[in-house]
């Protein structure tokens, strides 16, 4: 694990005291979805592994949740990585990808979180909610029917190719704030992975890091705030309740 950093408290008081902090001035929460509220990372990375190994390749566990999940290197990364000679054009695995992980989301596989219904129901009682997200729209939609949440959140963003580049670029999150109607310091990103991150930082927004199982091992130090998970954040919004 990382080393802890100002920006990671871990005593239960400190943790409250820096959310409610963090929370003073904002209006609205921007959301990542794929491990923060969908316990869906597995099943991104099933996907993957299934259009990757269709043609001798098979994905490395510890590095797909560091370079797919958190960088953001993709499909183009792993084939730099490992020098691939593929007989298909990253375009076309990228579509079996997608018709792969379709059929996880539709099939109502992918839960969300235990905690997720907890903090939508609550953070919708103070803040507008946005999930901005690099999966289609589609998908987070079926997940979050399937899970009785659809209702839940105002403003859903996915993936648009040709209209705004994917995280790490800021664009899915300033196009979050104007369909929000507020300015982009009212918005609070809550994110899992470094490439939200850098994408908060670029739109101008504060940022919340959970923590989960995927990403103890990396550093966020250039973050507002680290917390250990998701519970945290709704014993805190229970206290503000």
């Amino acid at each position: 694990m990382t080393a802890r950093h100002a920006n990671e408290p871990q005593h239960p008081d400190e943790v409250l005291q820096r959310l409610t902090e963090l929370f003073a001035p904002v209006r609205a929460l921007v959301l990542d979805f794929d491990g923060l509220l969908a316990d869906s990372e597995p099943f991104h990375f099933k996907a993957y592994n299934q259009a990757f190994e269709r043609y001798g390749h098979s994905l490395d566990p510890e590095e797909y949740w560091v370079e797919f999940t958190s960088r953001g290197t993709g499909i183009q990364g792993e084939i730099e990585r490992h020098n691939l000679q593929l007989p298909v054009s990253p375009d076309t695995l990228r579509q079996e990808k997608f018709e792969a992980y379709s059929g996880f989301c539709n099939s109502g596989a992918i839960p969300l979180f235990p905690a997720a219904q907890r903090f939508l129901q609550l953070a919708g009682r103070h803040y507008r909610l946005a999930i901005a997200s690099g999966s289609w729209e589609h998908d987070i939609r079926a997940i979050l029917e399937h899970a009785g949440a659809a209702g839940q959140v105002q403003t859903i963003l996915g993936k648009s190719p040709g209209t705004r580049q994917e995280k790490p670029a800021p664009d899915i999150f300033l196009h979050a704030a104007e369909e929000l109607g507020l300015a982009p310091a009212e918005c609070l990103v809550i994110e899992d992975a470094l490439k939200g991150l850098a994408a908060a930082r670029g739109a101008g927004m504060p940022c919340l890091i959970v923590r989960n199982p995927l990403n103890l091992k990396i550093d966020f130090s250039g973050t507002d705030l680290v917390v250990p998970n998701l519970e945290s954040v709704v014993g805190f919004l229970e206290h503000k309740a």
